[in-house]
């Protein structure tokens, strides 16, 4: 087998992450919520890196219509209809077997949410509604457990690495759960490949810098990009973390 410094001998060479950074994400268990496009690509690219476990969460299967931006899937995993974490493990292992991948079936709920946080030391988030968002971020708070935020539709998209006890969180910024009927999705306003694959990289960026102890480096601002009409914004969000109304954080805040 390879020898892990010759593996990641381009990762340990960029200074700021070093060897050091490396070996702490290799002792890292990642939460992927969430194996379609964002899921697959965040499943991917973190695998490459070398964290140490993935463990993916998905109850669907793959579709045809997946294919043009969900990275880990292929013609076959659509006409047998496989189970989109147990393809993506699949294809995860023989990227990196270095990688431990634990592919769970399941809906994510408020039954649930707590045992799949169990041991992990980051969530990252490869979901479409925000439902399961609001769940995520009422658990990774409450275990003062990182996450990082991301969403896109169309060819727009959002990102925010969200660290408990310092940073706003989701509900700081979105006090009332967004109606569904009001929130674009894939299914409703389609979706390209390259934001998926923009996106997903932003949060994948941010896990790391999060996993390899580098907190200075963490984007504190939200990033939101429209790649039709070629903008990209940050966002200051750091005055919400002054809200101690937060239902979420708020206590949290000011118990620090």
């Amino acid at each position: 087998m390879t020898p892990i410094h010759d593996r990641y001998a381009r990762q340990i060479q960029f200074e700021p992450f070093g060897a050091d950074g490396q070996q702490r994400l290799g002792e890292a268990t990642v939460l992927v919520c969430g194996c379609g496009a964002l899921g697959s690509v965040l499943a991917e690219t973190l695998c490459r890196a070398g964290v140490g476990k993935l463990r993916l969460i998905d109850s669907d299967r793959v579709a045809w219509d997946n294919l043009p931006r969900q990275v880990l899937f292929d013609e076959t995993d659509a006409e047998q209809n496989r189970f989109k974490v147990d393809a993506a493990a699949k294809k995860l292992a023989t990227i990196n077997s270095l990688v431990e991948i634990e592919p769970i079936v399941t809906r994510i709920d408020a039954a649930n949410i707590g045992s799949l946080c169990d041991g992990v030391d980051l969530i990252v988030d490869g979901t479409d509604n925000f439902e399961t968002r609001f769940l995520m971020n009422c658990e990774a708070v409450a275990r003062r457990l990182p996450w990082v935020y991301g969403g896109c539709v169309g060819a727009e998209g959002q990102v925010l690495a969200i660290l408990p006890g310092r940073s706003p969180c989701l509900e700081c910024l979105m006090p009332e759960l967004p109606s569904p009927a009001a929130t674009p999705t894939a299914a409703t306003v389609g979706v390209l490949g390259p934001i998926v694959r923009l996106i997903a990289s932003l949060e994948a960026i941010e896990a790391i810098k999060i996993l390899s102890g580098n907190h200075g480096a963490v984007n504190e601002k939200m990033t939101v990009v429209d790649l039709w009409k070629n903008r990209f914004r940050q966002i200051d969000v750091g005055r919400l973390r002054q809200r101690t109304d937060c239902p979420v954080c708020g206590a949290v805040k000011q118990t620090e």
